[in-house]
């Protein structure tokens, strides 16, 4: 699922839409939330707190 949620978030999309495309968002998002963790998904904090209308994407390598 980890994969999936990085193929997905190549491209920034909200959220909840690229968690759901992934399947039953109440399973994926610990998952995408630990990848946010991890750093190899981002989301700007700084403009807004996490939630469902916030863009996410695939973190660039070497940064984190």
């Amino acid at each position: 699922m980890a994969d999936r949620l990085r193929e997905v978030f190549t491209e920034p999309q909200l959220l909840l839409a690229g968690a759901e495309r992934i399947g039953d968002r109440l399973a994926v998002l610990p998952l995408l939330y630990h990848l946010l963790r991890q750093h190899e998904l981002t989301a700007d904090l700084i403009a807004a707190p996490l939630g469902a209308a916030m863009v996410v994407r695939l973190a660039a390598r070497g940064r984190p």
